[in-house]
């Protein structure tokens, strides 16, 4: 929470997209803005396995309206904004490919680029994770590279993978900002396989399965972490 919360009642509401017209919500914690403590548990019900995969929320764009010297007493306030697209994260190239003989997966990291929002040139580099569940069984990293803020790679990084456990494999990419005085910073943050959260993620997940020895190439926007 940061200063804007304030002295606010903070509540959390869920549903499930796009048409499952059941909403629910927490209750309401007063006076507890900084760090709100819910610890409530929610069940939806009707939901077949099958649809999962379809149940994303993709968010292509915001708008924010500051209500600071509107006044809604004198009528109805007609408001227009443009729509900003939500990719302040900036975009990251990968591309994907499994070899079932030898069950291996090939990684590529291939570029990065629209991190202009960082004002400056960064010293960027991915670190590759790989998951069986939660579970955390492989780590690798690019180079650096210097002073830009559209890095190309091509650093390709090869993982050992049996076939049945690809139901459950993860690979997390962190895209990082190297400071040699200050701690670095996650810049944004990719997830595809299992634990997708983005239908893009989960699709270029399902082609490098469906189209084993094909390496597939995606952009993908990166995620806050």
């Amino acid at each position: 929470m940061d200063d804007q919360t304030q002295g606010s009642d903070p509540y959390i509401k869920m549903t499930i997209l796009p048409d499952s017209g059941i909403e629910l919500k927490t209750r309401v914690l007063r006076k507890e803005p900084w760090t709100p403590l819910f610890d409530e548990t929610f069940t939806f019900y009707g939901i077949p396995y099958s649809q999962l995969q379809d149940l994303v929320d993709d968010v292509i764009g915001e708008v924010m309206v500051p209500l600071a010297g509107v006044d809604p007493s004198t009528g109805k306030v007609q408001l227009t904004r443009d729509i900003i697209k939500r990719n302040i994260q900036g975009e990251l190239q990968v591309s994907l490919s499994y070899q079932p003989v030898a069950q291996r997966m090939t990684v590529v990291v291939l570029k990065a680029r629209h991190f202009s929002y960082l004002l400056q040139p960064t010293y960027p580099y991915v670190k590759v994770n790989v998951y069986y569940g939660r579970k955390r069984i492989a780590k690798k990293k690019t180079h650096v590279k210097k002073c830009t803020l559209n890095p190309v790679f091509n650093e390709s990084f090869i993982y050992d993978i049996p076939t049945d456990l690809l139901p459950d494999i993860s690979i997390e990419f962190l895209v990082i900002d190297f400071d040699r005085t200050t701690k670095n910073e996650v810049v944004g943050r990719l997830i595809l396989g299992a634990h997708s959260v983005t239908s893009s993620g989960a699709e270029h997940w399902r082609e490098v399965c469906e189209s084993p020895r094909k390496p597939v190439a995606k952009w993908h926007s990166l995620s806050e972490y």
